[in-house]
């Protein structure tokens, strides 16, 4: 949990900056880096994914949340749009490294009826920090406006800490437990039987439910990553609020995505004890917060006002709800190729990123009016995920 909250607190001084930045270095500018971020995100989801898969995660895991820090702090002392780039590809490079280590360590401890509720507990650190870190932003800004940057280096050293806490408190066997599979059949918790090991990598990534996968980590992954970098953007250039105020309604609004992301796991596994099969309770959970997201497409063209901020709420606890619910689909593939698993499949939805947000900074810019369809056509995406699993999950093949 605490790490994840340092991986989003190290990457949210740039879109609460937003307004500055592009007064800094320009408004193309501010869509190009944040394409930048997403490419060095998807290098670092294949590069990491693999390592992870060989590498003691012990000894990976620092490395990495290190790198990510110095990183994110070299955005501070950069001068132009060239250096930002270049900063914020290596914060993604090295954010990245944070999701194959945490879901090999997740998979390992925690059973298939906790598992979300494991990931939940992942997920809800990005929460917290993107709760935390506008307060950060805020009183940096009431300190000196023009010291906008300092946030980008605060931030980088809350990894200083976390590296001492992780290096003393754990130990290679925490890491090296045997993963229980999902029992697809059976009411409640199921059965215990060891994940399968026999497919090899090339079988997994030809299976029907890899391809469901990249599906869905595309699809709620660019809903998120859409909100992240454009609701603060929004709410000051199209909606009129100032930046104190947005400082503080992000903190709320990453509050109620805590609520989803924690609700999210706790109600699977709620659902499992009452007598649901887990995987039929993931997907329930799964629909209900991707109903809750696709309130953004009447939202998008609401007026300012308390309506429109209530319903942002709304959607931030559906879209954050989502992530853990993937993560234990994601971790039902494998137990030896877990870190390359979630490493591609983040690659192949940051490779999308990439593109998406350069060409959507040029439609705010040169088309302002298709701002709230942009929005609302994100706001289906997790309902497309959703029939790809309800109709092409299928059952496991058993050896």
């Amino acid at each position: 949990m605490s790490a994840s909250l340092i991986n989003y607190a190290c990457r949210m001084p740039f879109a609460q900056n937003s307004v500055e930045i592009k007064e800094a270095f320009g408004a193309d500018g501010y869509g190009s880096v944040e394409g930048l971020f997403g490419l060095g995100f998807a290098c670092g989801g294949l590069l990491f994914g693999f390592l992870s898969d060989f590498v003691k995660v012990r000894w990976l895991y620092p490395v990495v949340m290190l790198s990510w820090a110095l990183a994110g702090a070299s955005s501070a002392w950069v001068e132009t749009v060239a250096g930002l780039g270049i900063s914020r590809f290596a914060l993604g490079l090295f954010e990245a490294g944070h999701w194959p280590c945490a879901l090999r360590t997740t998979q390992r401890v925690f059973k298939p009826a906790q598992r979300t509720w494991g990931n939940s507990l992942l997920q809800s650190g990005t929460a917290v920090g993107s709760v935390l870190t506008p307060m950060l932003i805020l009183a940096v800004n009431r300190y000196d406006p023009a010291q906008w940057r300092l946030s980008f280096v605060l931030t980088g050293m809350l990894s200083f800490p976390w590296v001492v806490a992780w290096l003393l408190t754990l130990r290679d066997a925490d890491l090296q437990r045997t993963v229980i599979a999902t029992d697809e059949v059976a009411a409640g918790v199921g059965q215990e039987k060891q994940l399968r090991e026999h497919i090899s990598w090339w079988d997994i990534m030809g299976s029907r439910r890899w391809w469901v996968l990249v599906v869905t980590t595309i699809s709620i992954n660019t809903t998120w990553q859409f909100i992240r970098v454009w609701q603060s953007d929004t709410l000051r250039e199209a909606k009129g609020y100032d930046k104190e105020f947005v400082q503080y309604f992000t903190s709320i609004y990453n509050a109620a995505t805590l609520i989803g992301s924690i609700g999210a796991g706790w109600l699977v596994g709620r659902l499992a004890v009452g007598g649901w099969n887990v995987h039929r309770a993931r997907v329930a959970v799964f629909a209900g917060c991707s109903m809750l997201v696709a309130l953004l497409v009447p939202t998008a063209f609401m007026p300012a006002g308390w309506l429109y901020l209530g319903s942002w709420l709304v959607i931030g606890i559906g879209a954050l709800g989502l992530f853990p619910v993937y993560y234990s689909f994601n971790q039902d593939l494998s137990a030896k190729y877990q870190g390359r698993v979630s490493g591609v499949l983040s690659f192949s939805s940051w490779l999308v990123q990439f593109f998406v947000h350069p060409a959507v900074g040029t439609a705010f810019k040169t088309h302002p009016e298709a701002r709230p369809w942009l929005f609302a056509t994100i706001g289906v995406l997790p309902l497309l995920a959703l029939i790809g699993l309800v109709a092409f999950w299928g059952r496991r093949e058993e050896s």
